[in-house]
């Protein structure tokens, strides 16, 4: 669960047991897909350490410690997510279970871009946040 505050109120936002799992595995791809040099960028030691943080948090929440995620992290995933399901949508053949994987990632992502910005309007879901 992630809080904060946003005009004087306290935000809350909660994700379950499986996004989480699949937000895990997914920043796993992200940092690994990252330094591969794929994503035709060069990435920074920063970029990388910045991933393997909310990694770790993620892994922490998942473990049931109450652990908050900073908007600018909660970016992040959204920004992994979106390049997940990119890339899985160009480079795995169609089938129900490939369909199936990126309607439920296009859910996760479109709800928290949908809360993000609301909440921390600086901050886009799916954008860069570097």
């Amino acid at each position: 669960m992630t809080t904060g505050e946003r005009g004087g109120k306290q935000v809350m936002m909660g994700v379950g047991a499986d996004d989480l799992k699949a937000i895990k595995y997914i920043l796993l791809f992200y940092g690994r897909y990252l330094q591969s040099g794929q994503a035709g960028q060069p990435v920074s030691h920063r970029s990388i350490n910045r991933i393997q943080l909310v990694l770790l948090k993620v892994e922490q929440i998942i473990s049931g410690q109450v652990i908050l995620l900073r908007w600018d992290e909660l970016g992040l995933i959204t920004e992994a997510i979106a390049t997940f399901t990119e890339l899985v949508r160009r480079k795995i053949a169609a089938s129900k279970e490939r369909d199936e994987v990126l309607a439920n990632c296009e859910q996760l992502h479109d709800y928290l871009s949908l809360v993000l910005p609301s909440i921390h309007p600086t901050l886009k879901g799916g954008g860069s946040l570097s």
